[in-house]
């Protein structure tokens, strides 16, 4: 079992163990490609609401968390192509940190990256680390990417949690037909927040949202839902040419 999301062998970062160690670019993103929604932060809702649905994924609305909605099916990443190319629209912070991330070790986080991916290897492509064992100018950059990526990772907790103390969220299901010939995909576990229920707010603690900037995520996300069409045109489109491969 995947211990990290998309990560098959996710291993501390070792300065010697990788010592010799290159990151070779590739701009193919089939690790994402059966993802239907992926993870956000709150400061990329405004980028990513001009792409898609932006809202909110997990088994309560204690849990949920917010996300990128890419497909309509299970498995299936409508904005990543037979080939593993993205499609023109933005790239979420948690797509662009791999194969690298940080994850929990006790009450620290400790740098991993995923010793399955192909683009290490000790011939070409950026080193880790320099003639020394110092980290590269490369990977320097990544752990600042990093260290930023898990602070805004928090950021965006404590934004939901608020959410959630003002009981803003509520739970939904999408169904968006993919054509006459095949039946509705339904998505369960999602979660929208209530404009009803933000309108009936007291004047504190809609000013409150205000000065803090969460009245902009959540508008962000209220907007993002008209990308709920757009992403059922991928899939009609996905599925007719599906259908005239078959």
């Amino acid at each position: 079992m995947k211990t990290l999301l998309i990560y098959d062998r996710p291993v501390p970062l070792n300065r010697e163990l990788h010592r010799h160690w290159r990151l070779r670019a590739n701009a193919h993103f089939t690790y994402v490609a059966t993802l239907n929604a992926l993870p956000l932060v709150g400061f990329e809702f405004a980028l990513a609401a001009r792409d898609y649905p932006v809202v909110f994924a997990g088994e309560s609305a204690a849990q949920a968390l917010p996300v990128a909605l890419v497909g309509l099916r299970a498995d299936e990443n409508l904005h990543v192509d037979a080939e593993g190319h993205w499609s023109e629209c933005y790239i979420p912070a948690f797509v662009r940190r791999y194969p690298y991330a940080l994850a929990a070790d006790g009450e620290r986080f400790q740098v991993v990256l995923d010793e399955a991916w192909p683009g290490f290897n000790t011939e070409e492509g950026d080193p880790l680390f320099d003639s020394e064992g110092n980290e590269s100018e490369s990977l320097k950059r990544t752990l600042g990417f990093l260290e930023e990526y898990q602070s805004h990772i928090r950021t965006t907790q404590a934004f939901v949690g608020e959410l959630n103390r003002l009981g803003l969220l509520e739970s939904r299901q999408l169904q968006r037909a993919a054509s006459a010939d095949e039946p509705a995909p339904v998505l369960t576990g999602l979660w929208m927040i209530n404009e009803d229920k933000l309108k009936a707010l007291p004047a504190d603690q809609a000013q409150a949202l205000l000065k803090n900037g969460a009245l902009g995520w959540i508008y962000a996300h209220l907007l993002s839902l008209v990308n709920l069409d757009r992403l059922g045109a991928r899939l009609a489109q996905r599925s007719a040419t599906e259908a005239s491969a078959a």
